[in-house]
């Protein structure tokens, strides 16, 4: 629970920091499909490592790629790995299959569409496996709505030795 959260959390901090760059545009859906009819408009990729104790609390990181369908639906894959550094840390490898639902929305004035997860379920296996985890609502920002990579300066700020982040959005059928 506590990764999902850190990783959440850090899913936000990104998106907010990442806004002030980059905005977004809207859609128009392609009258096609894939996935059984179901048209895929955004893939989405993102990394987080971290092997710089005096920046970051846990060392370790994630990756994570998910599609983003015109229905509203997602999947996604997020592999993570933690060495254990002090209380509320992880230790150990992990993979977790999330499904849910996301909308398109300015995620504050001026940021352009981004694509924001509003639930999920979450199946772990490795580190927690065989949990299955129900968000209930959320609002966690993605990446904007329109083809996009961001750094970890971009994304942080600043950049430092040992430290990554790193996020990408691909339009698909917009």
């Amino acid at each position: 629970m506590a990764l999902i959260r850190y990783v959440r959390a850090l899913g936000l901090l990104t998106a907010i920091v990442a806004g002030f760059a980059i905005g977004g545009a809207v859609p128009a859906a392609a009258d096609y499909g894939n996935s059984g009819g179901n048209v895929q408009l955004y893939q989405a990729t993102a990394s987080m490592n971290c092997n710089n104790p005096s920046v970051c609390g846990s060392l370790g990181g994630f990756w994570a790629w998910g599609e983003f369908n015109a229905d509203g639906t997602f999947s996604a894959e997020i592999t993570f790995c933690g060495h254990l550094r002090g209380p509320g840390g992880f230790n150990g490898a992990g993979h977790e299959h999330a499904d849910g639902h996301y909308i398109l929305t300015q995620i504050f004035p001026g940021s352009g569409l981004w694509i924001v997860i509003v639930d999920e379920t979450d199946t772990l296996t490795g580190l927690g496996g065989g949990q299955v985890i129900n968000s209930g609502p959320e609002f966690t920002p993605v990446g904007p709505a329109a083809k996009a990579h961001v750094s970890t300066a971009q994304l942080l700020g600043f950049s430092a030795p040992g430290v990554t982040f790193q996020v990408t959005v691909t339009p698909m059928h917009t």
